[in-house]
């Protein structure tokens, strides 16, 4: 039974009535006084104990301490990880379709000299005119027939295409694990996600007139890319990772198309978005289609999700633990929850090998 479950706060009610109602009737009745009294005592230490645990019970439900028994186990540990759902691997690789669509023929991009090239895309689908940075493996070459595997990584706000570079270390962190043979040589792809730059938008599709963000993410940046580089364009080949506002676009983007992303990494994100006075394309109603803890309680994908947060961190923290409560197979979801620390970027970057070495063991097409 799930910590955070009803049913362990009903068990737990039921049992304290029915210590209660032995102690008013005095029962069970013994002989001999002494033997009654021990009896007694025991029945009304067992009461403390179940009403001390239904009442933590209750408080840990609505301000989820603990998210699960192997939190509450590892306390006073620095990490603990959790697991909630489907095994990572079967909703890695579920059928969902053919994966990323590649809009027309095979067109290799011009590309700079370096491994790193930045890049002017305008989205068919959206309509958004971006930049977008993309990280190349060494020694990749169009003419090749070799086929990587993607990370679209997105930043969080303020940012930009190139932050996963500079704070987040993305590239030191995925060199350093291929060099160990932890995971296969993979393309991340950096887009810009605040359009316009200045704006949180928090990665939705607006009403008519507004930047369709969710699309240009979801299906421009993945058919772009699958029709300008030699990429594997299976789910399993592809994930989607964010920090900040950045970890709730990714956790959203996954939720939300897992025909083409099988794995979605979440730094500190939430898992409902949080606009702010400057931009509300819905005015005070967020349609419910962006309330991902409902649609992991009653229509959960297959996906592999790992998730990062720290339990003094206010503005993932609660969310989080409101998410791992509603997850349901076959969404699958590890946690990495951190005791001490807050919402920032050398956090992140600290925990990104972590994440990248999940990543390789439970998503096939990053595996070494």
């Amino acid at each position: 039974m799930a910590l955070t479950s009803t049913g362990l706060l009903v068990v737990l009610g039921l049992l304290a009535l029915a210590v209660f109602a032995a102690l008013v009737l005095g029962r069970p009745r013994l002989r001999r006084r002494g033997a009654q009294m021990a009896t007694r005592a025991v029945s009304v230490l067992v009461l403390n104990v179940l009403v001390l645990s239904l009442a933590g019970a209750a408080l840990n439900d609505q301000f989820g301490f603990y998210v699960s028994w192997s939190d509450l186990a590892g306390a006073r540990s620095p990490v603990t990880v959790t697991h909630h759902g489907a095994s990572a691997r079967k909703a890695a690789t579920a059928a969902l379709g053919h994966g990323v669509d590649v809009g027309g023929a095979f067109s290799a991009a011009t590309l700079a000299a370096g491994r790193i090239q930045h890049l002017d895309v305008v989205g068919t689908h959206s309509g958004v005119h971006a930049p977008v940075s993309v990280l190349l493996p060494a020694g990749y070459s169009a003419s090749s027939s070799t086929r990587y595997p993607v990370i679209e990584a997105l930043h969080g706000f303020p940012g930009s295409s190139t932050s996963w570079l500079t704070g987040m270390r993305v590239q030191q962190a995925l060199d350093g694990l291929v060099a160990s043979r932890t995971i296969r040589p993979s393309i991340v792809v950096m887009p810009q996600i605040n359009i316009p730059g200045n704006i949180d938008g928090e990665c939705v599709n607006g009403p008519r007139g507004t930047p369709q963000v969710e699309t240009w993410l979801a299906k421009d940046v993945p058919e772009y890319v699958a029709g300008h580089f030699r990429v594997d364009t299976r789910r399993s080949s592809w994930a989607v990772a964010g920090y900040s506002e950045g970890g709730w676009c990714a956790a959203m983007v996954g939720l939300r198309h897992p025909d083409v992303f099988g794995g979605d990494i979440v730094f500190s994100g939430s898992f409902q978005p949080e606009f702010t006075r400057a931009y509300r394309p819905f005015g005070t109603t967020t349609p419910a289609r962006y309330d991902l803890i409902r649609l992991a309680r009653t229509a959960p994908p297959p996906l592999a999700m790992w998730v990062q947060s720290a339990k003094p961190d206010g503005y993932s923290y609660p969310q989080t633990a409101r998410f791992l409560k509603a997850v349901r197979a076959p969404l699958s979801v590890t946690t990495d929850l951190l005791k001490t620390g807050g919402h920032r970027e050398p956090l992140w970057a600290a925990e990104l090998p972590t994440a990248l070495t999940w990543l390789a063991h439970n998503v096939p097409g990053f595996a070494a």
